[in-house]
């Protein structure tokens, strides 16, 4: 019995100490550490882990580039914030360790988290001013957002955005979402961009406390992004709550929008109805409208489904736009594409706008596409299939939905008159 008893209390002291050692303090103290080591010391903890549990985490592989030279070179003195020659982007990525029956979670998930120094840009939307060029296959050079539907405003103070992975026409990429977060730095030090992108399997973003704790870990890593790298923003509270971004059924009726398509006049009754956003002051405002029925899907391909997509870009989302224009259609077109002109239009459809904003981070630009356009993006996807010339008509109807549409915004951001096609 004695020697028993002293098998039994040896047994028990080899799993107290095999838990205090793999699965107590030290696993804690190697997850606090895959954090702390993660994107330059910017990456919040506490945040993370609301996200991801407690780990244990593993680390995907970091980045720290410049992505151009010349004016995007210039800034601060940190590693990270962009001495000459110095990294002006860090990205990483923290996911879940997953061990099917060991008493850990079972579904994945990871944070994957981008912050970018921006320059000061001209307020001028002058074709003098126009973005950089852009060397092919060289990529954008700030995350692009997905405007298909309007997204949600983070609010309590921030320029920054929600969105999900859902379309007009299917709710697909359910389970993950992105986070971004604009900061204007102190005196005319140009700003910084945090994205934060989250896949986590088995779980929606239908329950707004992960919707928030995915907006704090965009909001906090830019608050220690901007006291790390010189920055110095002005910086809101911490989220207490995020809406979701529009869902592909919840359109209004046209005649009462009072977001981001107030006042925006319908083409006849063929567009009866729209999706908006609420909240203004975000850096990327969306407004669509459609006809049919209210809560219709919608498939684009008849006449009277046909969409027109109105979309407000400030900061680095309207350098963003600009260069995928000119990446997408100026490389292979004589036509003038943003960039080029403060404001124009193409025969196919689709006209744009620019305003002068006082922000640093440059001219805003506005867009109007009609879906099934010669020259629009529905085109490119579907191969040409019922691609249609846009009549007279329907290029004024564009031109003066764009006139209220970015009139209202640019008069919502403090930005000047928008120069109109």
């Amino acid at each position: 019995m004695v020697l028993t008893s002293c098998g039994a209390l040896v047994a028990l002291a080899l799993i107290a100490g095999g838990y205090y050692w793999w699965g107590g303090p030290h696993e804690r103290r190697a997850a606090r550490q895959v954090l702390a080591e993660s994107c330059g010391g910017v990456l919040p903890s506490d945040e993370v882990r609301a996200v991801l549990g407690d780990g244990p985490f593993e680390s995907g592989p970091g980045r720290a580039e410049v992505r151009a030279a010349g004016e995007y070179a210039r800034g601060g003195t940190d590693a990270y914030g962009g001495g000459k020659g110095d990294a002006r982007q860090v990205t990483c990525a923290v996911r879940r360790e997953t061990e099917r029956g060991a008493g850990r979670p079972t579904h994945d998930a990871s944070v994957e988290v981008t912050v970018q120094r921006l320059p000061e840009r001209p307020a001028a939307g002058t074709a003098e001013d126009r973005e950089v060029d852009v060397p092919r296959g060289f990529g954008a050079l700030y995350p692009a957002v997905s405007t298909e539907l309007p997204p949600a405003a983070l609010g309590g103070g921030w320029q920054g955005l929600l969105t999900t992975g859902e379309s007009l026409t299917s709710a697909a990429g359910e389970d993950s979402a992105t986070a971004t977060v604009l900061l204007d730095c102190a005196r005319r030090r140009g700003g910084l961009l945090v994205t934060v992108d989250v896949e986590e399997e088995d779980v929606t973003f239908d329950d707004p406390r992960r919707r928030t704790a995915l907006a704090r870990i965009a909001t906090a890593t830019a608050a220690r992004a901007s006291g790390k790298w010189g920055c110095d923003a002005e910086l809101g509270e911490p989220p207490r709550t995020v809406p979701l971004p529009v869902n592909a059924d919840e359109d209004v009726p046209l005649a009462d929008a009072s977001g981001s398509c107030r006042g925006v006049p319908g083409p006849g009754s063929r567009a009866s109805r729209a999706w908006e956003g609420t909240r203004p002051g975000g850096p990327v405002e969306v407004c669509v409208l459609a006809g049919g029925g209210a809560g219709e899907p919608l498939t684009g391909s008849a006449h009277e489904e046909r969409r027109y997509s109105l979309v407000a870009y400030y900061g680095p989302y309207a350098v963003t736009e600009r260069l995928l224009r000119q990446e997408r259609v100026g490389r292979y077109s004589d036509e003038p594409v943003p960039g080029d002109t403060p404001a124009g239009g193409s025969p196919g459809g689709g006209h744009w706008a620019s305003a002068a904003c006082r922000d640093g981070g440059g001219p805003a630009l506005f867009t109007v596409e009609r879906s099934g356009a010669v020259d629009g993006e529905e085109h490119d996807r579907d191969g040409g299939r019922g691609a249609t010339k846009a009549s007279a008509a329907e290029l004024a109807y564009e031109r003066a939905a764009l006139k209220e549409f970015a009139r209202r915004s640019a008069r919502a951001h403090g930005c000047g008159a928008p120069r109109l096609p």
